[in-house]
């Protein structure tokens, strides 16, 4: 089952290449139909999700200590209902990829990149309070700096179209210190256009002023506190019992997200022992 689904990715991904968008939706429609008759996973014994990477399923063990046992299915269920529904929203068919979307969210509630794409519909719809909860809702799984990053975009982008300037103008500068050069360039042409509908007026908000906003919108400044806790103190459990890789892969979580200079040190001390 697992090759299939792979093999039925691996083809509509050939074909979104092609620009054939209509046989790609069709190939992954006709997958997610002998799925659900098969109905996996239905059988009471276990909490059952998809999760793509350690982090992931680490996170969501240590948001949710109640759901006992989780099992990691080894199906890519979350990828098939995924990529059904970005390829629907391409097409415009909101509706239909927001169900798809929120499939993938259930089988994956950690993938950031999910969630983005089903805040997108609502983005679409002009629907601007819902794309904020929406985008709100990511930072608690957020664990990579894009993805900080893109979570402050987003609210920019409400903001200007709320025409709250100055917020808009701290979330793009915000998210320009987490972005990548690809999120930077986005944040940087969005700036500018602010900075045209508004003939220079709004201004760069003082931390203290985002920080209020933060407090009236609902997101926060910065990663979320309790992923770089999960991160350390899995690294750390790591470390103590040798296993260095692992150590190094939590550890490199947070540092990436607090820039700690003992941290540093400490990955450094780890990849010599792993070479």
């Amino acid at each position: 089952m697992t090759k299939k689904i792979n093999d039925a990715l691996t083809q509509a991904a050939t074909l979104v290449e092609e620009k054939d968008f209509s046989a790609a939706v069709d190939i992954l429609h006709q997958e997610i139909e002998d799925v659900e008759k098969r109905n996996l996973y239905n059988d009471g014994q276990a909490d059952y999700y998809d999760f793509n990477t350690l982090m992931e399923m680490v996170m969501f063990q240590s948001q949710h200590p109640e759901i006992q046992p989780v099992a990691d299915i080894e199906e890519p269920l979350n990828r098939l209902y995924a990529m059904y529904g970005s390829l629907l929203l391409e097409q415009g068919k909101l509706d239909e990829a927001e169900e798809a979307l929120a499939i993938a969210m259930d089988w994956n509630p950690m993938s950031a990149d999910i969630a983005f794409e089903h805040a997108e519909i609502f983005k679409q719809k002009k629907d601007w309070e819902t794309f904020k909860e929406r985008t709100t809702a990511i930072f608690p799984i957020a664990y990579k700096r894009r993805e900080i990053a893109h979570c402050y975009r987003n609210l920019g982008y409400y903001f200007v179209e709320k025409q709250l300037w100055d917020e808009a103008v701290g979330c793009y500068l915000l998210s320009m210190s987490f972005a990548d050069a690809e999120g930077r360039y986005q944040a940087e042409l969005e700036l500018k256009y602010i900075h045209e509908e508004t003939e220079g007026q709004a201004r760069r908000p003082s931390i203290g002023a985002m920080r209020s906003y933060g407090e009236k919108y609902g997101f926060p400044i910065g990663p979320d506190a309790k992923i770089i806790e999960t991160s350390m103190q899995y690294g750390k459990t790591m470390l103590a019992n040798k296993k260095y890789e692992h150590a190094n892969y939590f550890l490199d979580i947070a540092y990436k997200l607090t820039e700690n200079k003992e941290l540093k040190e400490l990955l450094e001390k780890i990849n010599a022992q792993i070479k």
